[in-house]
């Protein structure tokens, strides 16, 4: 009788049995376990590995000799002023670091016209000889500094400038090549004056230097929304960014550590809740044991890192991370033991702006001081990261040299003086100065650090022009910025690459138009503040 009844009804059994099958796949993928990285902000202090331990003695002080250089005395001062040591004052003598700076002539080591021959087929399928020339300059910096220390000579030491690098152009023809080369020899002397200071930054910084990271790093992020753990890990995640959001360099970490607690507890219980030894569970493990050794690296408690660390490589999802942060951890704890202390949350001097330490503003302004009747100061308003807006008094000779902090003296409602604040453009937007005096907070690789040395920075720049596309800032060096709408970082139009490529850097950015781009290629643009406003109201107009 079954089998009878079976035969009768194959149709009905075909979609009993399709209904079962998808609702075990229903059942599976309900289990996945997707992960996602999930963002939120640092910040802390990065620790030097030859730490001038005592603060008062963080000071320096720089001599320049560069006779040789024509160009030398009109940026002497921009060289002594820009040099930064992070943590340290720059002041103009008799500090704990004194500086010693010899720099010569530059030159062109030797220079070359290659003459290019290659064979193409055109459109008929023709072959054709094509010549071009590729001018090719090799140039050479010389150069020293000498860093003397009489309260400590163990940080004697002499550090070399030179270098060696090469500079090329495709080229239409011979001429265009012997013209690029005289240009190399007209700028290679205030490209390389340019360059000593960040050159003499990013090398005492990276030894000495108390670096101020205002950063983000990434936690794991359950992403299967069908997952039963998915509301809880998305709350825990929003907790763990909205704690490490009041985290402040220079601020004591016990209130953060206060606050993570809960969530910590519950991401310790994943590692007890689910211990199956299949890959679901094994991903999601995983996700608790990288969150948490993040979590506590940052909490400045590498050896409660390194506990999790060990549970990374033995659940072997992906051992590799847990040996990274272990080593991680390992290096924090040396910083910590060389800098004699057990935090990377700590009151140091911030970056001045390139202005050397002449006077003391901060105790030349009194309690009760009314900024609206002082000339020296004007009212700005902040835009922080956050949406926040705050209206505060700047002195105004300060956003002359405004680069990568700025500092405010926040008034009652009165608008008398209370405290002085300062920011770093990577917390702030955009900075209103009077009605019509706009700046914004853009990250780029400065044209004055080494090529390829150094990652992009957040500083202030002027407003210039906000395009459809693309929008053009001016920095307080004179450096004109490019920025992409939807690009993540900016350029340098003073950068060796677009003093040497300017034709192909325009030609680039007009991809999208045709017509512009064949003005490009005719050289129609220079490397000017006109010609790149220019290009960008015809690339917002093109169709």
């Amino acid at each position: 009788m079954l089998y009878i009844w079976l035969a009768k009804n194959a149709f009905y059994m075909k979609r009993i049995t399709t209904l079962f099958l998808l609702f075990l796949v229903q059942i599976v993928f309900s289990q996945s376990v997707d992960l996602d990285p999930y963002h939120f902000n640092l910040s802390y202090v990065r620790l030097p590995f030859s730490p001038v331990l005592e603060k008062q003695n963080r000071t320096f002080s720089v001599k320049i000799k560069a006779d040789g250089i024509p160009t030398f005395n009109i940026e002497e001062g921009y060289i002594s002023d820009d040099i930064i040591i992070d943590g340290f004052k720059n002041v103009p003598e008799n500090g704990y670091f004194s500086i010693s700076v010899s720099l010569y002539e530059p030159s062109i080591a030797s220079s070359e016209i290659k003459r290019i021959v290659r064979k193409e087929k055109d459109v008929y399928g023709v072959e054709q000889t094509i010549i071009t020339y590729k001018a090719i300059v090799n140039c050479k910096e010389r150069g020293s500094y000498k860093l003397d220390c009489a309260g400590d000579p163990s940080f004697n030491r002499l550090f070399s400038l030179d270098r060696e690098y090469t500079l090329e152009r495709d080229c239409n023809n011979p001429d265009e090549g012997k013209a690029f080369v005289v240009a190399v020899l007209k700028t290679i002397g205030n490209d390389f004056l340019e360059s000593v200071a960040s050159n003499i930054t990013e090398q005492l910084s990276g030894s000495y230097g108390f670096v101020i990271q205002q950063t983000t790093d990434f936690l794991w992020i359950l992403d299967s929304k069908k997952h039963p753990e998915f509301d809880n890990s998305k709350k825990a995640l929003t907790d763990i960014r909205a704690a490490f959001n009041k985290m402040r360099y220079n601020q004591e970490i016990t209130p953060v550590k206060v606050e993570l607690d809960k969530t910590i507890q519950y991401l310790k219980a994943i590692d007890t809740r689910f211990t199956a030894e299949d890959r679901k569970d094994k991903k999601l493990r995983y996700s608790a044991y990288y969150n948490l050794a993040t979590i506590y690296y940052y909490l400045d408690m590498p050896d409660e890192s390194d506990i999790w660390c060990n549970k990374l490589i033995a659940n072997k999802y992906d051992a590799s991370d847990g040996e990274g942060m272990k080593a991680r951890n390992e290096t924090l704890r040396k910083r910590f033991a060389i800098n004699k202390i057990t935090t990377t949350h700590l009151d140091v001097e911030p970056r001045t702006n390139g202005i050397v330490d002449n006077s003391n503003d901060d105790k030349a302004v009194g309690a009760n001081h009314s900024f609206k009747e002082d000339k020296e100061y004007g009212l700005v308003k902040l835009v922080l990261k956050t949406n926040d807006t705050i209206s505060a008094y700047t002195k105004l000779s300060k956003l002359l040299n405004l680069d990568q902090i700025i500092k405010v003296s926040i008034p009652d409602s009165n608008g008398l003086h209370v405290a002085f604040k300062t920011f770093n453009a990577s917390d702030v937007s955009n900075v209103i100065v009077g009605e019509y005096d706009f700046y914004s907070t853009v990250s780029f690789k400065a044209a004055t650090q080494v090529s390829g040395g150094g990652q992009p920075v957040a500083r202030f720049v002027r407003d210039v022009l906000n395009g459809k596309t693309i929008s053009l800032y001016e920095c307080y060096n004179g450096e004109i910025i490019i920025k992409k709408q939807g690009d993540q970082h900016g350029a340098s139009t003073s950068s060796v690459g677009w003093q040497m490529n300017t034709r192909t850097k325009f030609i680039e950015l007009a991809r999208s138009c045709p017509k512009l781009a064949a003005r490009a290629n005719k050289n129609e643009f220079g490397n000017d503040l006109n010609s790149l406003r220019v290009f960008v109201e015809a690339l917002d107009m093109c169709k």
